[in-house]
């Protein structure tokens, strides 16, 4: 069973994870963390629960998010591409 702080880190980053351009994506990330924690502790998400959803590490799962947008992208303009040449 998924806990509420689980729930809430994974539909925070489908609203708020774009992708970001690589040499700003430290930042990104970190501004990311503090405003998911922001936005937990408004939704009554102790930081440590928090942290504990993501294994203790807040800004490195912001890096990977932040990986994963880019990542989507990238699948969605190759998928894009291929549509044009086949026609579809």
């Amino acid at each position: 069973m998924r806990n509420r702080a689980t729930e809430f880190i994974d539909r925070w980053e489908i609203e708020h994870v774009t992708t970001v351009a690589t040499p700003n994506r430290a930042a990104a990330a970190q501004k990311l963390a503090s405003q998911c924690r922001q936005d937990a502790a408004r939704a009554g998400i102790s930081e440590q629960e928090l942290e504990d959803a993501v294994g203790g590490d807040l800004l490195g799962n912001m890096v990977q998010a932040l990986d994963a947008a880019v990542f989507r992208q990238l699948a969605r303009d190759q998928w894009a591409d291929e549509e044009k040449d086949t026609g579809l």
